[in-house]
């Protein structure tokens, strides 16, 4: 009996022990978090994802870990290990939004825009209410030249928040590209007055009119529209590209050479201000540097996507 009770004893003391190596270390895992998100706060992205993957490692397969670790990848520009991170995700769980939204947003920047669209139909049938899958699905039909869908979605984006300005901002180029610029440019001035006081960091509405006003002639009103974009994003080679285009058209070229130069110097695989930049220098005579600047563009735009905006 007693011989009995001591291996009975002897087989628990073991099964706890195996129970012991099996337990995650869920202090470790937590504080490894919080420093990553500590890390992603500061855009120290592969800092974050090193520190993520430690809390994945110390406390294997928490989803909430996962989320953020496949945020991460993304946010790194790793599109592949954030769509394996979702993966895993969805292997436990196949209708979470969040990493069905990571999944999509991969596929759509590794150029797989069939499959991106497959994901956010999936996401949307089940759960409607994700605006940003809604504005993400419209963003892709616009660049596939299905307007009439893309629209759609914008507006159902709309109808669950009457207050998106990218979804305004996205109807401004849907119009714009059926030829309707009175109706293009209520939508952009309508994304405008939105973000014009509480969203300071967001210039692309700015920069969609400058471009509809380049295009329509309205030139002092391009660059003015582009001056602000500008101010509001100093890193974007676009917003210099189009106030440095509308100078010129102004007739401004010595100014228009600073701005170009630039919208150059912070996107060198950014094709138009290196055309536009070859034009005037060849105008000026500066035949050297046309030459250069054209070399460039022909670079540049062998390796440019089809449609920018």
């Amino acid at each position: 009996m007693l011989r009995c009770l001591m291996l009975i004893f002897a087989a628990g003391l073991l099964c706890a022990q195996g129970q012991g190596k099996n337990t995650c270390k869920q202090t470790d895992a937590a504080r490894l978090e919080q420093s990553a998100r500590d890390a992603m706060q500061k855009r120290a992205f592969e800092d974050a994802i090193q520190r993520f993957r430690a809390a994945d490692a110390a406390c294997p397969g928490q989803q909430t870990v996962l989320l953020e670790m496949g945020n991460a990848y993304f946010m790194g520009q790793h599109f592949r290990e954030a769509k394996d991170v979702a993966h895993r995700v969805l292997e436990a769980d196949p209708g979470n939004a969040a990493a069905l939204e990571i999944k999509g947003n991969c596929e759509y920047l590794e150029g797989d825009a069939s499959s991106a669209i497959g994901t956010f139909i999936d996401l949307l049938e089940r759960h409607p209410e994700r605006e940003e899958a809604a504005y993400m699905l419209g963003r892709i039909y616009y660049q596939q030249d299905t307007v009439d869908q893309a629209i759609g979605q914008f507006e159902r984006v709309l109808r669950l928040d009457q207050n998106s300005y990218k979804a305004y901002d996205g109807l401004g180029l849907c119009y714009e590209a059926k030829g309707d610029n009175a109706k293009a440019t209520r939508y952009f001035l309508t994304a405008i007055k939105l973000v014009a006081k509480d969203h300071p960091e967001y210039d692309v509405a700015y920069a969609d009119l400058a471009e509809l006003f380049l295009k329509t002639g309205d030139t002092r009103k391009a660059f003015d529209a582009a001056a602000i974009a500008a101010n509001r994003n100093p890193t974007s080679a676009r917003n210099f590209y189009l106030g440095g285009k509308a100078l010129e058209q102004l007739g401004k070229a010595d100014l228009a050479l600073n701005w170009l130069e630039r919208s150059a110097a912070l996107d060198p695989n950014f094709p138009q201000p290196l055309y536009v930049l070859a034009r005037i220098y060849r105008k000026l005579g500066q035949k050297e540097k046309a030459a250069e600047a054209r070399r460039k563009f022909l670079e540049a735009q062998a390796k440019a996507p089809g449609k920018p905006r």
